[in-house]
């Protein structure tokens, strides 16, 4: 069964090797808000009581609130932008806007692949769309082929400006388990997220309403 009507999870590489030149982290004095299409901000912040960081992306599209839902929904699409992802698996559908989602993450030798259970929530309004992720680890016995993360707290709101331009905002914290340096993880953070990101921008500009059936 196919659930491309819902929205999937989106959580950042555990130890990405791309390394993209010119990608730096902006003090929030100096950070600049990105005002139109082409514009990036990526920006790290600290996070409870957590040594790994939350990184939060924002940036702007041309196409239209509801196509972008439409691809963030496309769940064969997503290993065409979201390197590390093994596999995504909708383990129950409890509504049109809450299911329950199988997520596994395919880390680089030595560590272990990873395994996310989270409660996909989303909820819509008339100029916003909001799509909450959180853990729900304690819902599906762990499975010692993985390294289960039972720390997850991630988000996408897609958010009308105008009739010609949506801004579509992405934060997520995750604590990778095992035994994964914290600097390691939050040096890697900013540019996994980029090459991540700036492949699904690519697919959404390019995207159309005719390919999406519902």
């Amino acid at each position: 069964m196919k659930y491309n009507l819902k929205p999937l999870i989106i959580c950042v590489a555990l130890i990405s090797t791309q390394l993209i030149s010119g990608c730096k982290i902006i003090p929030p004095e100096q950070k600049k808000q990105p005002q139109s299409v082409g514009d990036f901000e990526f920006e790290l912040s600290p996070f409870k009581d957590s040594n790994f960081k939350q990184v939060e992306a924002t940036f702007f599209t041309h196409q239209s609130k509801e196509l972008v839902f439409r691809v963030l929904s496309n769940i064969e699409q997503t290993s065409q932008w979201l390197e590390r992802v093994e596999s995504l698996e909708v383990l129950t559908a409890y509504n049109n806007q809450q299911y329950l989602l199988r997520t596994v993450i395919n880390s680089p030798w030595p560590f272990k692949n990873r395994e996310l259970i989270t409660c996909v929530n989303t909820h819509f309004e008339e100029k916003k769309t909001t799509i909450n992720i959180s853990s729900c680890s304690d819902r599906v016995p762990e499975n010692t082929q993985y390294v289960r993360l039972s720390d997850v707290e991630s988000s996408w709101t897609i958010r009308k400006i105008s009739n010609s331009l949506v801004e579509i905002n992405y934060k997520t914290w995750i604590d990778p388990s095992g035994n994964v340096p914290a600097f390691i993880f939050n040096s890697e953070l900013i540019d996994s997220t980029e090459s991540d990101l700036l492949k699904l921008q690519a697919i959404i500009d390019n995207a159309s309403m005719d390919q999406f059936s519902y």
